[in-house]
């Protein structure tokens, strides 16, 4: 693909930026590599090189090292027509990337999971970008981009108007900043909602449910892990959404200890305390940083079940290696935005920002998915 350099990686150095690095390379796209420290990004970038391997040669980028103001952003960003922010917890250090990249009239991607941060830019500058004719897309990831797409599926009979869905991940492996980006929201018990009649309701912090999920015998434990962005996206086109993550038995003991143990420990604090104490618990949590995960051990499957007046349907989509998967939705979106294929502007999904049909065919045949349904 022959391009000028109109991408931009900001916070490239974490284990997400890499995998983003790694997914945008492999389309030949040219992209600039930044974040605040210019060591940290020479040395990521050195590991995305050795992952190419034989493939390096498709690597084209550019490291950029600037502080995350809007004053040392907004030039910049001026260079490049699509930002893919990685740098979180969100709501904590993401505002000036986002307001830089509108400033910079730039389109707008991250990968967060934070259901809150979500809320709040679609409040904000959700009209704003739309009205420019600028993409919007928070979540732009496994969580929960993927549910999105799945979610389309069984949406595409006007009858169903209710969804329930399921994220299910063996061997999950959760990075530092994912540690506390999802603390930050499961520590909260009102900053976590589903839809139920087209109005949020707020999901107990520290209660973990059994579900079930096709194709196993046994029952696994579920959290909704922050709520998700589905029930976000969503609202006013269905009457109800929930959605629960069975984050694997290995982690849901610990998560829910940690997630009592803030309860115990906030209450009289303020939110600045509050977020401080979350991210003090995930520091305590995280083993750092894990190793790429694998397709044939960080194996997922999302389930969604639909409901209508008179029928109902189900759409069961395998997709396994979630954070690299993350790597290259947001690469793919970079791409279809670059050709010139985005359907809808403003705040959207990846889902319906383009064709979602388009968008899983793409991942089966790179063997990240199943393929849809005849």
């Amino acid at each position: 693909m022959a391009l000028g350099r109109k991408v931009i990686i900001y916070g490239a150095s974490g284990y997400t930026g890499k995998l983003v690095a790694e997914s945008l390379a492999h389309r030949q796209i040219p992209f600039y590599f930044a974040g605040r420290s210019r060591e940290k990004l020479e040395k990521a970038l050195g590991i995305v090189r050795e992952r190419l391997g034989a493939n390096a040669w498709k690597l084209d980028a550019e490291i950029v090292a600037a502080d995350s103001t809007v004053e040392a952003l907004v030039p910049l960003f001026g260079r490049c027509s699509i930002v893919i922010n990685v740098a979180g917890p969100f709501m904590q250090v993401a505002w000036p990337i986002l307001e830089a990249a509108f400033k910079a009239n730039c389109h707008y991607l991250d990968t967060t999971g934070e259901q809150d941060w979500v809320r709040a830019i679609a409040d904000k500058y959700g009209a704003d970008f739309a009205a420019k004719g600028l993409l919007l897309a928070p979540a732009t990831s496994f969580m929960w981009a993927a549910g999105a797409l799945a979610a389309e599926v069984v949406l595409e009979d006007p009858e169903i108007d209710s969804l329930d869905i399921l994220y299910q991940i063996d061997n999950g492996l959760p990075s530092e900043a994912s540690t506390k980006s999802f603390l930050r929201m499961v520590c909260n018990d009102t900053s976590q909602y589903y839809l139920e009649q087209n109005q949020y309701k707020a999901w107990p912090n520290d209660v973990a449910h059994d579900v079930f999920v096709p194709y196993r015998n046994a029952k696994l434990r579920a959290h909704p892990w922050g709520g998700a962005c589905e029930p976000v996206w969503l609202k006013g086109r269905v009457r109800n959404c929930k959605v629960l993550t069975a984050i694997g038995e290995h982690m849901i003991d610990p998560i829910i200890q940690a997630i009592r143990a803030f309860n115990a420990k906030s209450v009289g604090l303020d939110q600045a305390g509050r977020e401080a104490l979350s991210n003090a618990i995930a520091d305590q949590i995280s083993t750092g940083e894990p190793p790429k995960d694998d397709l044939d051990v960080q194996r997922g499957v999302i389930v969604v079940y639909g409901q209508g007046r008179t029928k109902t349907a189900t759409y069961v989509m395998n997709l396994s290696a979630a954070y690299t998967w993350t790597g290259e939705i947001s690469a793919e979106s970079a791409k279809l935005i670059l050709e010139g294929q985005l359907k809808r502007p403003g705040f959207q999904s990846a889902a319906t920002a383009f064709s979602h049909r388009h968008l899983i065919r793409t991942f089966n045949a790179l063997g990240f998915c199943s393929a849809l349904p005849d």
